[in-house]
Order: structure tokens, then C-alpha cells, then sequence
């Protein structure tokens, strides 16, 4: 049996370019979102290379949407075996443009959405004293914009949860890496929005899902639990 990766928030940027690169190394692949447009069409494209699949509609925020939708991963593609949180929220505005409602979403998104993930595998990865957890990170997290407080404030807290899981979850077995992006993403919405920008200064997401997979292949003796990726 092939082994399992969940990847959390898919979209059409760098989530589904680490679907796709899991995918094309023979991994299974449980894709979440809450709509299904997306993982449903990236899912049929992967069984189509004969990888198995399985799109869940689900709100990483709902306690309830995150039971059931590992419950059936468990049950149609087995055990997890890496989990990627790459759930988020994100409103631009400073602390008196930005709303209460706003401000609660963007912490919800990046951070309780990748806590309930993280605590639905935890348990199976603890049994197999093995398994892997990354978060996906942002310069926001380390560096506190004025015009992103509340996307600032959600990423530092996602460092601080991947930090103390790692510290938690390492005796177990369980790797857990903060993968922190500093740059925009090469993708067709950064083109759009931003048509005259230097394209060579992007991320390239492709490139970026290969260290997320490299990460999932580190041995205990080596791994990595923050990652810094800038682009040029």
C-alpha cells in the first residue's frame, strides 16, 4: 500500500503543486478544502495517472467537518502518513480597518483549522511511532506587518504551534517542520494582480513542493523543523 498525504487547504497555488508532486512519487493523496471545485478536477487529474485520490469537502474549522473528513481518509486511503496545513484566512488592513469577524477568521483559518488537523493524525502517528507534519509559514509570521495585523498575528501563532509541537511530538517519532515563504508566489492570480512585476523575483510553487516532499523523507537523525525559502 502506497503511503498517504493530507494536504489541508487546497487551492490552485502551491497546495496543488505539493498535491501534484506527492502524487507524481506514487503517494496517495487526501485533498481538503471547503469547496469542491478545485480538489474535485485536481483529483480526477491525478487518478488519472492511476494515484489514488480522495477529494473531502470540509472546514478545517468545523471540530466536526475535521472528524469526518480524516475518518474517511482513514477509512478509503489508510493511515496518514504526512500532513501538510496550508489552510488559511487572509484580510489586508491594519488594526482599525480590518473587522472583529475578519480578525477571528484569519486566526481560525491559519491557526485552530491546523490544530484540529494536527491533533485528528496525531494519534495514529504516535501508535506508528512515525509521521510527518508541516505547517506552511509566511514572512508575515516572523516579521509584523502594520498593513496585515491580523495575517501577522495568525502566522506568528502558527510558528509558535509548529515550535511546541515539534518539541511535543519529536520524542514520538513525529516530524514537524514550519515551512516559512518569504515572497509572492509565481501563479496566474500574482499575475493578474500584479502584471508588471518582475516575475524572475517569485517563488516558484513547484520547486517549493519538492522541499515539502524532501521533508517528509528526512531521517530522525536529520530533520529539519523550520525551513526558510526567499525568493531572489
Amino acid at each position: 500500500m502506497s503511503r498517504v498525504v493530507v494536504v489541508a487547504g487546497v487551492g490552485p497555488g502551491l497546495s496543488a503543486s505539493v498535491v501534484r508532486e506527492f502524487a507524481d512519487h506514487g503517494w496517495s493523496v487526501g485533498l481538503l478544502a471547503r469547496t469542491a471545485d478545485t480538489i474535485d478536477s485536481l483529483a480526477l487529474e491525478i487518478e488519472d495517472d492511476g494515484i489514488a485520490a480522495l477529494p473531502v469537502q470540509a472546514d478545517v474549522t468545523d471540530p466536526g467537518d475535521v472528524t469526518r473528513a480524516f475518518e474517511e481518509i482513514r477509512t478509503e486511503l489508510g493511515a496518514v502518513d504526512v500532513l501538510v496545513n496550508h489552510a488559511a484566512a487572509v484580510y489586508a488592513g491594519g488594526v482599525s480597518d480590518i473587522t472583529a469577524a475578519q480578525f477571528e477568521e484569519m486566526w481560525r483559518g491559519c491557526v485552530f483549522g491546523a490544530f484540529l488537523c494536527t491533533r485528528a493524525v496525531v494519534p495514529n502517528m504516535r501508535d506508528r511511532n512515525d509521521g510527518t507534519i508541516i505547517f506552511t509559514g509566511a514572512d508575515a509570521g516572523t516579521r509584523a506587518r502594520g498593513d496585515a495585523v491580523g495575517f501577522s498575528s495568525a502566522k506568528f501563532a502558527v510558528r509558535g504551534l509548529a515550535q511546541g509541537m515539534a518539541k511535543e511530538l519529536g520524542p514520538d517519532g513525529i516530524h514537524v517542520a514550519h515551512v516559512v515563504l518569504h515572497g509572492g508566489m509565481e501563479t496566474p492570480r500574482t499575475r493578474r494582480a500584479m502584471p508588471d512585476i518582475d516575475h524572475s523575483s517569485l517563488l516558484d510553487p513547484d520547486d517549493i513542493a519538492t522541499t515539502y516532499r524532501h521533508l517528509a523523507r528526512q531521517s530522525p537523525r536529520s530533520r529539519t523543523t523550520e525551513v526558510d525559502i526567499r525568493s531572489h
